[in-house]
């Protein structure tokens, strides 16, 4: 304070901070003895860094980590024929708010008057990477766990091991490390952003090198394509920023500034989490793989083999998801074994073994998926009904009102009128296929 009335900042400033060190308090900054320095960058980086405060981008990121823990929970309380992948994603959704709202409050500066939040969200950093590769092996390949699956939980158990000293710790002694943590954390934190990000590059990669994008769609349904093709996407970009704040950490006065590009791609992939959960369920209802349950004829005399079935079944997949065949009036099994350089007997058995449907079902679904995107991105305009069914490949509108009411129970014209109604582009559950 004598040093503040002589207007020596940087002395004043050294011993301020020492003082808030030893103990822990604040408020004594504010006091008139520090207005003839209270203009200079010294005394504002030192408030900034103590004091608590609440700024509106703060409030946004905590009640993002909100949104997401509350979705966390709806997923889990959804029915569904797959426990497994929905806790899984859960979980994955969960650290991710846990660890928004942690930052929300190292930001705002109130991690000070929680000590006990130190380190609480750090043991999960390992498991953002496994989560979100056993969610997509669980959904694309109906993958049952082994015992050897638990080996991806050592790096997590030895980080909670390491870290369980500091989570032992009473209130005072973490209360001094939070005020000393330039001197006494820095390092250890650095160490396991670093290995945080190789984990996360690990498991982006495993999961890459399993999905083809070019061919593969998940249940033959383009919205689940999409969700997984989003999902990999925001990861990759998760990791990209969490790599900035790595680079960031090593100086630990750009440590702040280097957090808001990690948050903002942890808000991203919650934010569409949440938006998926609420306005498309049913990307949550894998849907039963039909081939367990209906036996399909074998082709004992087929000459079909293992490889080049999956080699039928994939250039299917293109032709359905990116030449969209099916909107081909006079689309036959004939017309697509010439597509394929096959046989019609080949394409019938590859989707029959594969999809679990005949022919014309699988044509038919992938006709009304398209028509109810069609619809759902003009519902407010006044879409001519019959021209939806010429588009997608209906040749008059009784076959397409049949196909329509199948796949999604109601009438196009129902449809029409409950997106009107609600102004939310939801989509009613279509029979998915299993790939």
């Amino acid at each position: 304070m004598m040093y503040a009335k002589v207007g020596n900042a940087k002395k004043s400033i050294q011993y301020a901070e020492e003082y808030i060190k030893r103990f822990y308090e604040v408020d004594f900054l504010k006091s008139e003895a520090f207005s003839n320095i209270s203009d200079s960058i010294e005394y504002k980086t030192l408030i900034k860094k103590y004091d608590q405060k609440l700024n509106s981008w703060i409030l946004f990121f905590l009640s993002i980590g909100v949104i997401g823990l509350f979705f966390s929970i709806i997923i889990n309380l959804k029915k569904s024929n797959d426990f497994v992948a929905n806790f899984l994603i859960s979980l994955f959704i969960l650290f991710h708010s846990l660890f928004i709202i942690h930052l929300s409050l190292f930001l705002s500066k109130y991690n000070f008057l929680i000590p006990h939040s130190l380190y609480i969200t750090t043991s999960f950093s390992f498991l953002y990477g496994p989560l979100m590769y056993f969610y997509f092996k669980r959904t694309m390949d109906d993958y049952k766990f082994i015992k050897q699956d638990l080996l991806h939980l050592i790096p997590s158990i030895i980080l909670f091991i390491y870290l369980l000293p500091i989570y032992a710790l009473s209130e005072s002694e973490k209360l001094d490390l939070l005020y000393n943590r330039d001197e006494v954390l820095h390092s250890t934190l650095e160490t396991i952003v670093v290995l945080k990000i190789i984990s996360m590059s690990i498991y982006v990669y495993l999961v890459l090198k399993s999905y083809n994008f070019s061919v593969v769609s998940i249940n033959s349904n383009l919205s689940s394509y999409n969700w997984y093709k989003r999902l990999i996407t925001l990861n990759i970009l998760y990791v990209f920023s969490y790599t900035i704040y790595g680079i960031g950490l090593m100086s630990i006065e750009m440590v702040n500034s280097f957090i808001y590009p990690q948050i903002f791609s942890m808000t991203l992939i919650i934010t569409y989490i949440s938006y998926t959960i609420y306005v498309k369920p049913h990307i949550f209802y894998i849907s039963e793989n039909l081939t367990k349950n209906k036996q399909i004829p074998k082709y004992e005399k087929s000459g079909l083999t293992e490889n080049y079935s999956k080699e039928l079944k994939n250039d299917l997949l293109k032709l359905f998801i990116q030449d969209k065949i099916y909107k081909q009036s006079n689309l036959s099994l004939d017309l697509l074994s010439k597509e394929l350089s096959s046989t019609r007997h080949n394409i019938s058995q590859v989707i029959n073994e594969h999809f679990g449907v005949s022919f014309f079902h699988f044509v038919n679904k992938h006709r009304i998926e398209e028509a109810l995107r069609i619809l759902s991105s003009n519902s407010s305009s006044n879409l001519n009904i019959i021209d939806v069914a010429y588009d997608v490949g209906f040749n008059n509108k009784v076959t397409f009102n049949k196909a329509f009411k199948i796949e999604t129970s109601m009438t196009p014209t129902e449809y029409i009128k409950n997106l009107q109604s609600s102004h939310i582009d939801q989509k009613p559950q279509s029979k998915s296929l299993s790939v």
